[in-house]
């Protein structure tokens, strides 16, 4: 596939911008300003941004839990999403939902359930939509490998198959549920693109640390569903560089392996070597928007650490609606 300069470049950026407001709100929550729980996808950049990389206008995209910074690469607005994150009224919901309840409709965002799978049929509702304006758009539902076993994502599945409905599954499998190794937990080795024959739906399997990899995969499925071809399920393989949660020491897996992904399969640093090659970036270009966009990060902090706290009495404001 040929990929112009300005693509490779924004792909570039966006990969890099989530690892760099990753590593900022892990050093936040390290520092004590960030109340609730942190849980990182560092390292598993390019399955996100190589999916979301083929969503227009119209679209819908439900996330799990890792990769907390997707929303600003989306669109949302940089103090909405420090202030929320920092349980403040400049937050999105005014400080109440905290890095797990994110929302941002605008941008096709659909929220999350902290109860993974269960809100699977969210998804499926949102294609329902599509499929009755008659439009070709498409939904993503992310997931681990985890919660590819889950019941509710099969009856998502199913009923996604029985009406012919517009959903992307992707299982992000980065090889850990929490503590529990994928092979323990998994009958077949791709959590669910080796399930998917029951289905009998288009389904990729992809190295999940080649953003292009990634994105080529997801442009073939997602081609396919708006031309009609209904639900699509796409697996990418990569592995969690950080605990399940920030303070989660790992016991249960080998160092020496995270080690090795860290230095040999970090997916920014491939994507950048191959860029480089062909002339397409340098060093410098590197180093100057990670100055910039950190400054830019610190002067969204200080605002949202500035702004103003609900009052007990405002808690529940918002519950429902009037």
């Amino acid at each position: 596939m040929q990929y112009s300069k300005e693509f490779l470049l924004d792909v570039h950026r966006k990969l890099l911008t989530l690892r760099q407001m990753e590593q900022k709100l892990l050093d936040t929550y390290a520092q004590g300003r960030v109340p609730g729980h942190i849980h990182s996808g560092i390292g598993q950049e390019a399955s996100f941004v190589g999916i979301l990389s083929t969503k227009k206008d119209g679209d819908y995209w439900k996330p799990t839990h890792r990769m907390a910074s997707l929303p600003f690469i989306m669109g949302m607005d940089e103090d909405a999403y420090w202030g929320e994150l920092l349980a403040k009224k400049t937050g999105n919901s005014g400080g109440r939902g905290g890095m797990l309840h994110i929302g941002d409709f605008k941008t096709g965002y659909l929220g999350m359930s902290a109860t993974l799978g269960n809100d699977a049929g969210v998804c499926v509702g949102a294609a329902m939509a599509i499929d009755y304006d008659h439009k070709d758009n498409v939904v993503y539902m992310f997931m681990g490998d985890g919660t590819s076993s889950r019941g509710p994502v099969y009856e998502a599945i199913n009923m996604a198959k029985i009406w012919n409905l517009p959903v992307l599954f992707i299982c992000e499998n980065n090889g850990f549920a929490i503590s529990t190794p994928v092979g323990y937990s998994c009958p077949v080795d791709d959590a669910l693109g080796g399930r998917a024959s029951g289905w009998e739906l288009p389904t990729r399997v992809v190295d999940g640390t080649d953003v292009l990899a990634v994105y080529e995969a997801a442009k073939e499925l997602t081609d396919g569903m708006r031309a009609g071809g209904g639900p699509a399920i796409l697996e990418c393989k990569s592995y969690r560089w950080r605990g399940h949660f920030e303070g989660d020491q790992c016991p249960y897996r080998d160092a020496a392996v995270t080690k090795q992904w860290m230095e040999n399969k970090d997916c920014i640093k491939l994507f950048e070597a191959k860029l480089m090659a062909e002339g397409i970036l340098t060093q410098a270009d590197i180093d100057t928007f990670k100055d910039s966009f950190d400054k830019q990060m610190d002067a969204a902090i200080a605002r949202a650490e500035a702004a103003p706290e609900m009052a007990p009495d405002e808690i529940y404001d918002y519950l429902y609606a009037e």
